[in-house]
């Protein structure tokens, strides 16, 4: 089934930034994706009869309820009506930040060295 790219692509960045969501996931076989011209959008499909898939690893301290509200927010912000299917493929701890830089380094202007 044809896609809009734009489309797609503003689902995915939606997803991204979906506070139950990890990533996005290319489904146990890695076949999870829309091809467009030149790029691949992973964790979301168009199937033959319309409907939408959306493949995600969801983070361990949300619920499943959470991811469907955020990714049903998401399909809304894109502009996609219609059917959508949740796939929850893995759970997950999100990605942990680095630590605050130390107040008490020294930053050393360029090509300068200690």
């Amino acid at each position: 089934m044809t896609v809009d790219a734009d489309t797609v692509r503003q689902l995915a960045a939606a997803i991204d930034v979906a506070p139950s969501i990890v990533t996005r996931s290319t489904g146990t076989f890695g076949g999870v994706a829309v091809h467009l011209p030149g790029s691949r959008v992973d964790g979301i499909r168009r199937t033959d009869d319309g409907r939408w898939e959306v493949h995600v690893v969801m983070a361990s301290d949300s619920t499943v309820s959470l991811v469907e509200t955020d990714i049903l927010a998401a399909a809304q912000s894109a502009g996609i009506s219609g059917p959508i299917d949740v796939f929850v493929e893995d759970i997950s701890d999100r990605p942990r930040l680095l630590p605050a830089a130390d107040e008490s380094a020294v930053v050393l202007p360029p090509r300068s060295l200690p």
